[in-house]
């Protein structure tokens, strides 16, 4: 039983797909989903378990989750976390990397498959932090003219400033464990992802990937699960049912029209696959998720 998948958030569908909320967490159950999530720990203490590694939650401390990593948040029963969470497509990290590959690689991780999943941010680098969010809470909670520039150019901000923080931990490490990685260990699974999410609507299977990228199929398979306990098939459906429930929730195409444009051979698949990851038929769904001014197609 994989943990709970989230695929929507609030705003995702406006012109920059963008969600900030500040909130005490006191316990977030283990789930995973497929969008970025960027958290700042303002006050508090707690624990945050990143795919089988637990690691403090206390101020300053400032998370970068990846879409498909499984996470956990428990706070402690005295002192509950106050956190500012924000969630986004990961189009905006792979545009940071058209800006500087670099950035891209340490983000994401191609270099090697050692990266940071957070760092600690102290003294001035804290107070600078806590400003650019502060700033981002504001353009996102009072939007004036030209709102999304400078929300997209302070996440920018923060991003690129993780990136830096992680540089010489992610140095230090690669430097003392080279010796210990093997070739496939030392392979990052991101441009796989990538391709995942530039292609799943055509026809696509694991002996394509691997031939795509040169792993052997059993390898590719066992590098999904040891990174995101999570087979590449049930990601692929995943994506595919994703886009289906934008299509029914924002247009009037037939059900077998959305199926096969969600890129499923056929509409049993779909209708099985729709029900066993949303629990309810693609017909309930489109009830229970009504939209004015939906487009024909």
């Amino acid at each position: 039983m994989y943990p709970e998948y989230l695929f929507e958030y609030p705003n995702m569908n406006a012109s920059f797909p963008f969600y900030m909320k500040r909130k005490l967490q006191w316990k977030t159950p283990s789930h995973r989903h497929d969008f970025v999530e960027l958290t700042l720990v303002l006050n508090g203490q707690g624990t945050e378990t990143i795919n089988g590694a637990t690691h403090d939650m206390i101020p300053g401390i400032m998370v970068l989750l990846l879409p498909y990593q499984v996470h956990e948040i428990v706070s402690h029963p005295n002192d509950p976390l106050d956190l500012y969470i924000c969630n986004f497509p990961l189009d905006v990290i792979l545009e940071l990397g058209e800006l500087d590959p670099g950035l891209h690689d340490i983000l994401l991780g191609n270099a090697t498959d050692a990266r940071n999943t957070f760092v600690h941010f102290e003294g001035r680098l804290l107070d600078e932090m806590q400003q650019i969010f502060t700033m981002i809470w504001n353009e996102y909670e009072k939007p004036v003219s030209f709102a999304t520039v400078m929300l997209k150019a302070n996440l920018q901000r923060v991003l690129t400033q993780f990136a830096r923080s992680s540089l010489q931990a992610i140095t230090d490490m690669s430097t003392s464990a080279s010796s210990q990685i093997s070739p496939s260990q030392a392979r990052s699974i991101w441009p796989i992802i990538r391709y995942i999410h530039e292609h799943y609507l055509e026809p696509l299977n694991l002996t394509d990937l691997s031939e795509r990228f040169g792993i052997h199929p059993s390898s590719l398979s066992e590098l999904f699960a040891r990174q995101y306990g999570i087979h590449f098939i049930d990601l692929l459906h995943e994506l595919r049912v994703r886009h289906a429930c934008s299509l029914l929730h924002a247009t009037e195409m037939q059900i077998a029209d959305i199926a096969e444009e969600s890129g499923f051979g056929s509409y049993s698949s779909f209708a099985r696959i729709f029900q066993k990851t949303k629990g309810v038929s693609p017909k309930a769904y489109r009830i229970s998720h009504p939209r004015t001014g939906r487009r024909k197609k």
